[in-house]
């Protein structure tokens, strides 16, 4: 399909950025780069956007434009100089979270400019479809009161239409963005969590259902699932029947939670050999782990995620941690609270690991 993006795209493309040495710019199919037989090639770190709403986010708090926080030049350049080979994107799908669920063009093109700039930096990317039609952002933040009520919306999870609106926008995620060499796959939703909200047992089938609307597009660019209970592997071997032995099963790892989410002066320490990684056994086909990460004020950040990554590697797993900074000022000064990249020990342990990285796009 010949589309806006794509022409924008093979016009404008830089190529791979200076952070990427020539010599380490490895040719691969995209569907190899998540092989667990293989070892990890995939490594990096998470960034997480929304829309941005000016009657809560006032004009600075999430930038001036449709989505934010906006993530700096300068943010992608740090990621990339630490070694990483994938940043990881979490944000708005193509169509809108109401009927009728039309494609919005600024999110296209918003997207299309992540791609082609983590691709000028020798950077793999992978979007994972936070909101869309029946899910707004506020999904990710129920029985909370910062916002107001009426733009909460899980109604995805209670909607057929919905559901259908959702698998269409992530054929045409595929359609327009799957040629892309910097697009390492598509999460196509992000933390399902329908079992938490009294809709356990949806996601099994929706997820066939989204993976039967893509089939045949674009047999390269992977198509990622995550387990319903935001993420958690105790429900991957239910998803991993549904949607085939091809699909990538990406769990989302913070335990313990205690550890991971702890308050400041809480002292809560980490033991490996009684909270083991949260990876799925003997599931068949491969997996990831597409966010783990725990509070800056946890004693030991380094230890545990030396720990963790560990387990990762042992499992062949593709990995990003949460979170890399944006760069915005008025967000970060607020929401810092995991941003493993102002930690020095823990960076200094992610650029150990990504020295390892050797796949880069095209």
């Amino acid at each position: 399909m010949i589309n806006r993006r794509a022409v924008i795209a093979a016009a404008c493309a830089a190529p791979a950025g200076g952070f990427a040495p020539a010599g380490l710019r490895i040719s691969t199919t995209k569907r190899d780069l998540w092989r667990n037989g293989a070892g990890p090639s995939l490594r990096g770190s998470v960034f997480v956007q929304r829309r941005v709403y000016p009657e809560v986010d006032g004009s600075q708090f999430l930038g001036p434009g449709l989505i934010g926080s906006p993530i700096t030049g300068e943010a992608l350049d740090r990621l990339a100089e630490a070694g990483a080979n994938l940043a990881s994107w979490s944000g708005p799908g193509l169509f809108s979270e109401t009927a009728p669920f039309a494609l919005d063009a600024a999110v296209e093109d918003h997207i299309g400019t992540w791609l082609d700039a983590c691709r000028a930096r020798g950077l793999y990317t992978t979007l994972c479809l936070r909101s869309g039609p029946g899910r707004s952002a506020f999904a990710f933040h129920p029985d909370e009161s910062w916002y107001p009520p009426a733009l909460y919306d899980d109604s995805l999870w209670r909607d057929a239409e919905k559901q259908a609106a959702w698998a269409e926008m992530t054929a045409e995620m595929l359609r327009r963005f799957g040629h892309h060499a910097a697009l390492a796959g598509i999460k196509v939703l992000d933390e399902p969590n329908g079992a938490d909200i009294g809709a356990d047992g949806v996601w099994p089938g929706f997820a066939r259902r989204i993976a039967q609307a893509c089939a045949g597009l674009d047999r390269d660019t992977p198509l990622i699932f995550s387990p319903d209970r935001w993420g958690r592997s105790e429900r991957a071997a239910e998803l991993r029947a549904m949607v085939g032995p091809n699909a990538v099963i990406a769990v989302h790892d913070y335990s313990p939670w205690a550890y991971t989410h702890q308050a400041v002066g809480d002292g809560v320490r980490f033991d490996a050999d009684e909270s083991p990684a949260d990876l799925p056994v003997r599931l068949g086909g491969d997996i990831a782990v597409m966010e783990f990460g725990a509070v800056r004020a946890a004693p030991d950040l380094a230890g545990y995620l030396d720990a963790r990554i560990k387990a990762f590697e042992d499992a062949g797993a593709s990995w990003a941690v949460f979170r890399w900074t944006s760069g915005w000022a008025p967000y970060e000064r607020v929401e810092a609270g995991m941003a493993v990249s102002e930690h020095p020990a823990a960076l200094a342990r992610l650029r150990q690991a990504w020295s390892r990285n050797r796949a880069r796009p095209g």
